[in-house]
């Protein structure tokens, strides 16, 4: 499997940097670096370093630059991210330093459904070196245009060594599944849930798991406020005997009894709020509080751990219009109920919108051409969900664009996508 998953990923990499042309017309680069600083007492609540240690309570800050990468036609997409990460803690102990690397293949199978397989290597050191492999694959079901759910099921492996010197490093193997789905029930609400457990506690759940389910509310101004809270529970089963004085568990010593076989159990409540808001296009600021309730079984304390911290983002995604494509598609609200469209396009033929709410009277609104590569049209959008085309007209024939990216799409019917735009003006 290992030798499956390098595959994997020197498969979707050479994907992205071959010199096909008719390929790279079609790869998009995003190029973001965060910065962050804040106070921990568990780094267990670090998302970048989940390594259980209630003794590291300091000030920190971090710093993360990603790289992303992605390819996609009509049926298929591609995607590799690379992230780098670097943690400072404020007392005497070393910093925490490591690397993602994901790759991603999907495949569009109807309107509605689409499967995916992905890779990818983590490794960070710090008090210890941990290095993660993993592989998965999976399905996703969109439902409607406001849900989706998806299932997947994969493997990982794990080594860590510097426990103590000389000693060899710990290796595992872990098979697990993981349940999710998403619903907007208003136009700026989000809803997500999340399950996750090993394959061989299909049968008994509750021997080892983390579930999560969050809500996020986006504003008129682009803030996004988000709710998370989820439960995690781990089972594990230890034969105690006074030659081995027990088995550590989580930072906890169980003590020995005369070979008896004891299963503890760690209960862990997490609650995260969060919030993030555009200062500009490429620049938002973050704030994060996360509480954590850790219930052991073996003493039966709650014990607390907490972190909060505020950061920046900054996206020096580069923007390449080729000629004949759209290069970047965005919608501004106006004062009563007018919405701006924003496009920039290369190329001298005349553009034009149209979609359902115009009843898709062709050729549609005209896009006035603002300047060199810049499009525009100003549209009286009432609150609602609109789909929509952009067309491109040469010499008396429409010929539909393809949406970038990041564009919200839907199918429409035909083998095709249609854009989506929700409007709220509020109250």
């Amino acid at each position: 499997m290992r030798y499956l998953l390098t595959g994997i990923i020197i498969i979707m990499t050479t994907l992205m940097t071959i010199g096909n042309s008719a390929l790279s017309q079609r790869i998009a680069t995003d190029i973001f670096l965060s910065a962050e600083t804040g106070y921990v007492s568990n780094i267990y609540l670090n998302p970048y370093v989940p390594e259980w240690d209630r003794s590291l309570v300091s000030p920190f800050s971090s710093i993360s630059p990603v790289v992303q990468l992605r390819w996609a036609d009509g049926k298929n997409s591609v995607s590799v991210s690379g992230t780098g990460y670097f943690l400072r803690l404020f007392d005497e102990r070393d910093g925490w330093s490591g690397a993602y690397l994901t790759s991603m293949y999907r495949r569009r199978l109807t309107s509605s459904l689409s499967a995916r397989v992905s890779g990818g290597v983590n490794f960070f050191s710090g008090a210890r070196f941990n290095n993660i492999q993993w592989v998965q694959t999976g399905a996703e079901w969109a439902f409607s245009p406001f849900g989706k759910l998806e299932a997947h099921v994969g493997t990982a492996w794990q080594s860590v060594a510097g426990f103590e010197e000389g000693e060899d490093a710990v290796r595992s193997r872990n098979d697990s599944y993981r349940l999710g789905a998403e619903y907007w029930p208003g136009y700026r609400w989000r809803l997500r849930t999340q399950f996750f457990s090993g394959l061989g506690h299909i049968t008994s759940p509750g021997d080892g798991f983390a579930s999560s389910i969050s809500a996020t509310r986006f504003m008129q101004n682009r803030m996004a406020v988000t709710l998370r809270t989820g439960l995690e529970q781990y089972s594990q089963e230890f034969l105690m005997s006074p030659e081995n004085g027990g088995a550590p568990l989580q930072g906890s010593i169980a003590l020995a009894e005369d070979g008896s076989l004891v299963t503890l159990e760690d209960r862990f409540h997490r609650t995260t709020f969060s919030v993030s808001y555009p200062m500009r296009d490429n620049v938002s600021v973050t704030g994060t509080a996360t509480g954590l309730l850790w219930f052991s079984s073996e003493d039966d304390d709650i014990l607390t751990d907490f972190q909060v911290s505020a950061g920046l983002q900054v996206s020096f995604s580069p923007k390449r219009i080729r000629e004949g494509e759209i290069g970047s598609l965005e919608w501004i609200e106006r004062e009563n109920s007018g919405k701006v469209v924003n496009v920039r396009y290369r190329g001298d033929e005349r553009l034009y919108i149209t979609g359902d709410f115009n009843d898709w009277e062709l050729p549609g609104v005209p896009l006035q051409k603002r300047g060199r590569n810049r499009y525009r049209a100003e549209l009286e959008l009432p609150s609602g969900v609109y789909q929509y085309k952009i067309g491109v007209r040469d010499n008396g024939s429409l010929e539909w664009l393809a949406f970038p990216g990041e564009t919200a799409t839907v199918s429409d019917g035909f083998g095709g996508r249609n854009g989506r735009i929700i409007i709220d003006h509020g109250e």
